[in-house]
């Protein structure tokens, strides 16, 4: 017997938003090796979300491995923060990227050592 799809707002508890901080799409989330998060305080979604990002995340690529809105992935990864099971990482500001003429030059620069 099949459950169903699983109704993103049962997943949150009806909450909408994170508790904590504002998360951005592209923010950066990776587990906290050892928090010792007890496994009945989290659902499955959450413990999934602990698995993937073992290696580091952004928010939005959450959202695409467990097929859940944005939304909702912001809320459960805003929940595992304020549990200190993930750390999460401020999107990069655009004045601190790399310009893109500097990355070209670099690309052509690696080509040339073929």
């Amino acid at each position: 017997m099949s459950r169903g799809p699983v109704r993103p707002y049962v997943i949150t508890g009806g909450r909408s938003r994170a508790g904590r901080g504002a998360l951005e799409f592209e923010s950066l989330v990776r587990t906290v090796p050892g928090a010792g998060v007890d496994p009945v305080t989290v659902n499955r979604e959450q413990r999934t979300i602990l698995v993937l990002c073992r290696e580091l995340l952004s928010v939005a690529e959450v959202a695409a491995h467990l097929g859940l809105p944005i939304s909702v992935s912001k809320v459960l990864v805003g929940d595992l923060w304020e549990l200190g099971a993930v750390q999460v990482l401020p999107p990069v500001r655009p004045a601190e990227r790399a310009p893109a003429g500097l990355l070209e030059e670099v690309l052509v620069g690696l080509r040339q050592l073929r």
